[in-house]
């Protein structure tokens, strides 16, 4: 997340360094750092970017978005380029929970995805024309995740896609195995993958019971490696003497005779703090969060004067405590120990029960819900299953000591124009029980008419849809030619409507729910005959790159003609009937 404009201040003082094992030769004289430490959101995000960047100009939004596909992809390949130059990489982290004190970061963030799409409806209230011909497929090659470019102007307002960082993150761990990578990068010259372990990243990737920059800088100061991030506050903790950052901004790759180069910008804390004549960074990064508009001399001479006022002494052992070091990663006990299973999100409303929780009893767990790419003029697409999170969150709070337990859960949500908190009342036992049974028998009559394998991504779209206007009074079905345009082009119409984005939005807040309720309900391990028929089903949901596509990969699925005709006709007649 990071001090605004500290980056920028210290970039004079960052060193050219060389990604990989030392090739110094007497025309190249540039450092090199052979040992990394990844920030994984900071990664999955730059990839983003940088495929965001490169995006072809015709398309608009959500075409413009790169798909969680993608972005996994691109992760996959910048990971494979840095093993193949040698560098060795100690770990890549996410986070499994943020500190209290940075909620209020975590609702400015969601309220800045929120605003970006309220101004993209507003310039855009008629919907987007589509490419009458198939979308190009987007290119993934080395270059274009490794190369530096600006971001156009026009990109600015086009939000993330919403579920890239869990995405990748569940890849690294069991989809990128060394079969998989080559079928993807065998056409990309340059790109051996037979030296790989079978799934080289998987043990290396780990969710931590916290805020990752506390793992990453424990590693960093421990192998005196460099961290891969663009978070600034990365810059504030002890790294120790030889540990420092990389700026993954900054990181550019080139094809040189000899062989291709990855050069980026490194700043290490301690010689930065040295030179300024600093114990370390903190004093200055103080100031420069309380002293934005000021100049960097000023700053420095700040942070040098010793100011023992209370005022100055209690605002600056807040700022500087986020960032003191943790006993607990020193033996490593805490991370070792922590479920590997969720997903970011799902692992922050796990870790506020048992061993994990610093909470009070008076507080309430909560869960920040990511704001979807929907009309931000409707009710919000969150409240498509609603009661499947609910079964989740209560599964997981039922399973612990009635001490341990809550009343109430909050979610996070759009509400309107704003983020607030949604308060959800929690099930007991007899609740949960009459829950599983409902949606046991919904997801196999679904099945059963309309005659499609479970482990479909298929048969999973067409459940959500059910959901969604069986769920909703006065909600009418859409007429065969309208759903089965919706389903092989993305869109009812004759061009992409807001309420085309919202449906989908709505059905990957459904799917979504149900994995919410999979990964709950199976750390809780409840042992009746409905609940294990639920996970049953549950573990068939496919993977976030399949289960969250956008509407063109949607579209690819359902081919021929005359299995969507059938399947629609069977899908109406399923909606007539309940």
């Amino acid at each position: 997340m990071g001090v605004p404009f500290l980056t920028r201040h210290l970039y004079p003082f960052a060193e050219p360094v060389e990604l990989g094992k030392n090739q110094e030769t007497p025309h190249n004289r540039v450092k090199c750092a052979e040992a990394v430490v990844i920030d994984g959101p900071s990664l999955v995000y730059n990839v983003s970017m940088r495929l965001l960047s490169r995006s072809d100009p015709s398309l608009q939004y959500p075409d413009l978005q790169p798909t969680c596909d993608e972005v996994s992809c691109g992760v996959m390949i910048y990971l494979l380029q840095l093993t193949i130059l040698g560098v060795k990489i100690h770990s890549i982290c996410f986070d499994g929970a943020l500190p209290a004190q940075k909620r209020h970061t975590r609702l400015a963030r969601l309220e800045k995805s929120r605003r970006k799409l309220e101004v993209l409806r507003s310039k855009s209230p008629c919907g987007f024309q589509r490419p009458g011909s198939p979308l190009n497929v987007r290119t993934i090659e080395p270059e274009i995740v490794l190369q530096r470019r600006t971001l156009p102007v026009r990109y600015n307002q086009i939000p993330e896609s919403p579920f890239i960082v869990p995405a990748v993150f569940e890849d690294l761990k069991h989809r990128w195995c060394r079969k998989n990578i080559a079928n993807v990068v065998k056409d990309v010259p340059g790109l051996n993958v037979a030296a790989l372990d079978d799934l080289p990243w998987a043990d290396l990737v780990v969710m931590v019971p916290g805020e990752a920059d506390m793992y990453c800088a424990h590693l960093a100061r421990l192998t005196g490696s460099a961290i891969l991030t663009n978070d600034s506050d990365l810059l504030l903790h002890d790294l120790g003497t030889l540990g420092s950052v990389v700026l993954l901004d900054s990181v550019d790759l080139l094809f040189l005779p000899e062989r291709p180069r990855i050069r980026a910008l490194r700043l290490c804390p301690a010689l930065v703090a040295h030179r300024l004549g600093l114990a370390n960074l903190l004093s200055l990064a103080y100031e420069i969060n309380n002293n934005p508009d000021t100049g960097i001399n000023e700053l420095i001479q700040r942070s040098k004067k010793t100011d023992k006022s209370p005022e100055y002494m209690s605002g600056y052992c807040v700022f500087a405590q986020e960032y003191e070091s943790n006993p607990n990663f020193g033996q490593g006990v805490a991370c070792e120990s922590y479920p590997q299973c969720f997903d970011p999100r799902i692992s922050e409303f796990f870790s506020l029960y048992g061993v994990w929780s610093a909470r009070t009893s008076q507080e309430r767990p909560y869960m920040y819900l990511i704001v979807l790419n929907e009309d931000p003029t409707r009710q919000c697409a969150w409240v498509q299953g609603k009661v499947y999170r609910n079964m989740g969150y209560s599964a997981l709070n039922i399973s612990y000591p009635i001490t341990e337990r809550y009343t109430f859960v909050d979610e996070y949500v759009r509400r309107g124009g704003r983020i607030t908190a949604d308060r959800i009342s929690l099930g007991d036992e007899d609740w949960l029980l009459t829950e599983t049974r409902s949606l046991c028998c919904i997801l196999n009559t679904v099945h059963d008419h309309l005659g499609i394998e479970m482990a479909s991504p298929v048969y999973w779209r067409m459940f959500a849809l059910f959901i969604i206007y069986d769920g909703q009074a006065g909600l009418a079905v859409p007429s065969k030619e309208h759903l089965s345009t919706f389903l092989t082009l993305g869109h009812m119409g004759k061009k992409l409507e807001w309420t085309d984005i919202h449906l989908l939005a709505q059905m990957q807040s459904v799917l979504y729910s149900l994995r919410i309720l999979k990964q709950l309900l199976g750390f809780a391990d409840y042992t009746d005959d409905h609940s294990l028929q639920t996970r049953a089903i549950l573990d068939k949901l496919p993977p976030l790159y399949i289960l969250m596509r956008s509407a063109r990969e949607m579209s690819e699925e359902f081919h021929p003609e005359c299995f969507v005709s059938e399947l629609v006709n069977r899908f109406i007649q399923l909606c007539c009937q309940t």
